[in-house]
Formats: C-alpha cells, structure tokens, sequence
C-alpha cells in the first residue's frame, strides 16, 4: 500500500505541476496577446460554467462505473490537448470561446477524482489530503521556474514543460489499482444514497454554502491577480513568486490533516474562511507586491485548512456510493459555480473602479461564507441531535 500512496503522490504532483506550467499561464497569456479584462472576465466564467457541469457529469459517472483511473487518463489526455491549442490560438477570441469552455469541463473535475480514488483505495480520509500535499510543491516549485521563464525567454517553453509532467501522471496513473465495487450495492441499494438524499442533509448543504461563497469572495482577486500585481509595480513574472511561497504555506497543512483532526472540524473550517477574509483585506489595500504575497499566503493557509475539512465533514455526512459526487459538488462550489458567477462582474469592477473596489465586495461575499461556518458551530454543538447522513 505505500508503493500504491507514492504513486498518487506522483499523479498530484504531476497534474499540479502541468496545471502550474500551462493552464495557470493562459490567462495571462490572453491578456499578453491583447484580451481586454471584461471580456476576459467573460471567458473565465465561460470556463467554469463548463467546469461545474464536467464535475457533476464526470462524478456521477466515476460513481456508477467505479472508473476513477479511467477519467484520470482521459483528463490528462483531454487537457494536454485543449491547453496546447489554446496556448497556441491565445489571440483567436472566438476560437478561444470554444476552447476554453472545453478545457474547464475536461480538465476542472481531474483533482477531486484524484483525491475521492486515493481515499477509497487507502482507506483513510486525509491520505487525499496527504497526496495532494505533493501536489502543492509541485505547483510552487513549476509556478516559480515558469515565471522565470516567461521573464527571460517567453511563453514558448511552457507547452514542452506541460506535456511532460501531463505524461508522467499518465503513465503512474496505468499503475494504479481502479476503483473497487461496492459490496453493498446487491445487499442494500438504499445504502448507496442518492443526489437527492445528499442535498437534504443540512450540515452537508451549509458546507457547500460557505465554500461557494468563500470561492464567490476570492475568486474575482485570483483572476485579476495579474493586474492587481500590475498596479503596485510588479509584473506577471511575479506571480510564479507568489503562487511558490504561497503553496509553501498551503504544503504544512494538507501534509499534517491527519494531527489536525484533533482539532475540531466546524472550528478548522471558520479557522479557513477568517484566513480567506484576511486575503481579501491584504489585496484591497495592497501598495506594495511584497503586501499582495503576503495575502497569497493568507489563501493557502485557509486552503490547507479547507480542503481536508471538506472531505472530512463530507466522509461523515455521504456514503460511500456519493463519495466522488458529494466531492464534486463541493470543489465546483468552491472553485467553479462561484468563480462563474463573480467572474461576470469582476472583470468590469476591476477595469473601471479598480483593486479596492473589487476587495470591498469580495469582503462583503466573504460575511456570508464567515456566517454559515458559525451556523454549522450552532448546530453540532454538544447535545444537539446528529443529522442522519445521505
């Protein structure tokens, strides 16, 4: 079983590290190739529309065909593909309308099925958390030498450096064991659980809740971080930097998610969402580069602390049968369903009110997120009644 857990150490890595080397640069290079920010904003919500979709299509799918490594393989193939064709017709604005959809629908789904196949086949709820710890170094170590790149000598290394790692996550993936059968399923096909059940469990909904307006909050600032860098002085070189020390701080946390489960789960998610208010505050009044890093660090660390709450709280509330689903729908309330929605607005907000407009609305979304952490509190506080599970 070690050898099986190094391996998914290596997909993490490698998926993490051809999304740092390529598809993290995309947007920047559509910026370069002459992509005003508005429409921008457009394409990015395009992109997650597309991306909320493909987790939910592809989550019901892994769930029923038990076909984890298969889509793994598939992502990979698809998204190498996609990233390359955009990267090359970055300045083709309808053909990028058509390419980047795709990408986002393909693509977006690939690190929950990651995590959802290595806790089902290890048994242990934070080896997803663990794995993925690798993959954080992989995207800082690929972000900080892209960057560098992109400052010397251009974009051009970017697709050779992508296409490797896409191929090294291929080829570990075949190694891997696919998703077992549910012995349950012919015993008791009401212990599968269904969609319906899963979005009644409360618990189960108020975590979605606060992850989607946690990504709705941060979402817009990510997005536009290359301008944000671009009006206290810096360059897109700099975000390499600042994805690099930022996953350093994200890496202690998800290594660690098996000790912090001493700590209380409600208590780690408002943990989280403070920190991603912090961000938020750090960016609205950033003057200097050296202010909006520090913000990036604020992120990661609610990121390190959020994800493996996620999966946590989502172990305890979803069968086994709704695992990769219930995962789904929390990582696209995260990162997709929200950044569609913000993307429409954040664009425009941030072309023609600027960087501290931008942060007091994200602030504002963020309350919300703050507000549904405090709720779950309330509700499992000592001597309340359980919710039963989906």
């Amino acid at each position: 079983m070690k050898k099986v857990f190094f391996r998914y150490c290596i997909i993490q890595c490698s998926y993490w590290s051809f999304f740092a080397a390529m598809p993290a640069y995309l947007t920047a290079r559509m910026l370069s190739m002459g992509m005003e920010p508005s429409l921008l904003g457009i394409l990015i919500s395009a992109n997650m529309a597309c991306a909320f979709i493909g987790a939910l299509f592809w989550g019901r799918i892994v769930d029923r065909l038990r076909a984890g490594k298969k889509y793994v393989v598939f992502g990979f193939m698809s998204a190498a593909f996609l990233a390359v064709l955009i990267f090359l017709f970055a300045g083709n604005k309808l053909l990028l309308f058509f390419l980047y959809p795709l990408l986002g629908f393909v693509m977006s789904p690939i690190p929950t099925n990651i995590d959802s196949w290595v806790i089902a086949i290890v048994g242990r709820v934070e080896s997803g958390s663990k794995s993925r710890s690798f993959g954080t170094l992989g995207f800082a170590v690929t972000m900080l030498i892209c960057g560098q790149l992109i400052r010397h000598v251009g974009y051009t290394p970017l697709p050779f450096i992508a296409l490797g790692f896409a191929a090294l996550g291929i080829v570990t993936s075949l190694f891997q064991p696919e998703l077992p059968p549910l012995v349950f399923e012919k015993q008791d096909s009401r212990k599968k659980g269904s969609v319906k059940a899963l979005l009644s469990v409360p618990d189960f909904l108020l975590l979605t809740a606060s992850v989607f307006f946690t990504g709705m909050a941060i979402s817009p600032l990510n997005s536009m971080k290359v301008l944000i860098f671009e009006s206290v002085g810096a360059d897109v070189g700099t975000l390499g930097t600042d994805s690099f020390i930022g996953c350093l701080a994200q890496w202690p946390f998800l290594s660690m998610s098996g000790h912090l489960k001493r700590i209380k789960v409600e208590y780690r998610l408002i943990a989280a969402v403070l920190c991603m208010l912090c961000f938020i505050l750090l960016l609205m009044f950033a003057g200097h580069p050296a202010i909006v890093i520090a913000g990036t660090v604020m992120q990661n660390a609610g990121f390190g602390l959020m994800l493996p709450t996620m999966r946590e709280m989502t172990e305890r509330t979803v069968s086994p049968g709704l695992r990769t689903t219930a995962n789904s729908i929390t990582d696209v309330a995260y990162g997709s369903v929200s950044g569609m929605i913000a993307a429409l607005w954040s664009g425009a907000v941030m072309e023609f009110a600027g960087k501290s407009a931008l942060g007091a609305l994200s602030a504002g979304i963020q309350g919300l997120a703050i507000f549904c952490a405090f709720i779950l509190i309330f509700r499992n506080r000592p001597g309340h009644k359980e919710i039963p599970s989906a």
